[in-house]
């Protein structure tokens, strides 16, 4: 068995629920890293970027529901978008917008079956201006799938934008649930 520094036990330690999920234990993590490290990247960093997108890869390749797909997209992109804010303290905006647009399609394949409506809304923060402009802001389906309405390359905040996209169900003037059947 591959004998690990410190940094490796700590991508072991921190990581290792995470991979599991995937089917990855723990020899299979430090064999590749082994073989990895000897293409000539060192940085346990980098690995762990690499890993993030094999997961990727082979959830594209290996997914038969679309469900599923998106399920585990949601995962992964937590995850890197965690580590790239916590770890690297960086902004992750483009990772949080392949992250929406994710989390949007595993609810539409979630709820495909659904007799109602739905719209999404924006759930916004109150620390950065353009995410103000735009928090509890309704926006139709076809939007939320275009993910084009939150200004992610415009937010001001730090840790960079945090902001959402949540399924409603559709309301008619009384406040009842709007069927799918319906013309409304």
């Amino acid at each position: 068995m591959a004998t690990r520094n410190k940094s490796l036990d700590w991508l072991i330690n921190n990581y290792m629920p995470f991979f599991k999920e995937f089917g990855m234990t723990e020899d299979n993590i430090l064999n590749h890293y082994q073989v990895w490290k000897k293409e000539g990247a060192f940085s346990v960093e980098d690995y762990l970027w690499y890993i993030f997108n094999l997961l990727l890869d082979e959830n594209s390749k290996q997914s038969v529901h679309l469900k599923d797909f998106y399920s585990r997209n949601v995962q992964i992109y937590s995850q890197m978008i965690s580590f790239r804010r916590k770890v690297e303290s960086k902004k992750a905006n483009e990772i949080q917008k392949l992250y929406n647009s994710s989390k949007v399609n595993l609810d539409l394949e979630s709820c495909a079956t659904s007799t109602f409506k739905f719209d999404f809304v924006i759930i916004g923060t109150n620390d950065c201006e353009q995410s103000k402009k735009i928090s509890g802001k309704s926006i139709t389906k076809e939007q939320a799938i275009l993910n084009n309405v939150i200004p992610y390359e415009k937010c001001s905040r730090k840790q960079g934008c945090v902001c959402l996209m949540s399924m409603v169900p559709k309301r008619n003037s009384n406040g009842s649930l709007i069927d799918s059947k319906s013309n409304l």
